[in-house]
């Protein structure tokens, strides 16, 4: 568990899993360019022993003046994954890791997805009784619309929709859920940032406290070389010419602006700063 400010807001790490991913195995557009060869000017905390970058599967706890936002839900337990045999069934510790956070689920406000893929809806749902149930009782989850629309059209056996069937429509059905639109202010320091191609509406927080400001990214980076190489993209991409002009167009709009950009699965918690020569981490 980590923990940082963003001004007034105290944002939490709540991690789930973790696990390092080959490059070369789940991404695409390298146009034979060797990983390797970019990894010494690049934060060695981001990759295991054997040079993998190592992704962190985790929720952010946003505690602003006036919400409490749980950002993304990981894979959440007891879930069929057959897809994805990594998360299939998963039983880890995610509640009582946000108990030891002192954060009682009953107290947040907010639930917002960046996308609705099936590592960040997880734990929106939890199973009571043979039961999905919404995990954050008394919270607005909060979909932004043209993501949640796409998912509506996921046909059975499609990879996705195990976990729409099992992580956001119980939330729905419970009517808990407020579809929004990019820009969407949740209250005065956080507001949706629309950052597509990843997803159709995959879209991030950007938190604004006094002089400092944050933009957490989902998954719109989900390696460090991304932002040098906004080409890069992980096999699942929906709409790859997309996501790499919105990957460059964040790169031209944040570099040296000392805004903090918080990437949701790199093994640096507190993300960093884009700066002239590179991804410098957060101290």
């Amino acid at each position: 568990m980590a923990r940082f400010q963003v001004g007034a807001v105290t944002v939490t790490e709540i991690v789930e899993t973790q696990m390092s991913v080959p490059i070369t195995l789940a991404f695409r557009g390298l146009n034979g360019e060797d990983p390797a060869d970019l990894r010494a000017r690049l934060p060695a905390a981001l990759f295991d022993q054997a040079g993998d970058p190592v992704l962190v599967f985790r929720s952010y706890i946003l505690r602003t003046p006036q919400s409490l936002i749980v950002l993304d839900t990981g894979w959440g337990n007891h879930k069929e994954r057959r897809l994805d045999p990594y998360a299939h069934l998963l039983n880890t510790g995610y509640l009582d890791a946000m108990t030891a956070a002192d954060i009682d689920p009953a107290d947040v406000t907010h639930v917002f997805c960046t996308h609705l893929h099936q590592d960040h809806v997880g734990w929106n749902t939890h199973l009571v009784d043979g039961a999905w149930v919404p995990t954050f009782p008394n919270a607005t989850y909060l979909f932004v619309r043209p993501e949640y629309e796409h998912w509506t059209t996921v046909r059975p056996g499609s990879h996705g929709h195990d976990s729409f069937t099992d992580s956001v429509q119980p939330v729905v059905e419970a009517g808990l859920h407020r579809l929004v639109e990019p820009g969407h202010a949740i209250d005065d320091t956080v507001h949706v940032e629309l950052l597509p191609g990843h997803t159709p509406g995959h879209s991030g927080l950007h938190v604004t406290s006094g002089s400092q400001e944050a933009v957490f990214t989902g998954d719109l980076f989900h390696i460090v070389h991304q932002f040098a190489r906004p080409d890069w993209h992980i096999v699942v991409e929906h709409d790859v010419p997309q996501g790499a002009a919105t990957r460059k167009a964040f790169v031209d709009r944040y570099t040296g602006t000392g805004v903090r950009v918080v990437p949701a699965h790199f093994a640096l918690p507190g993300g960093g700063y884009l700066e002239a020569a590179g991804f410098t981490p957060a101290s």
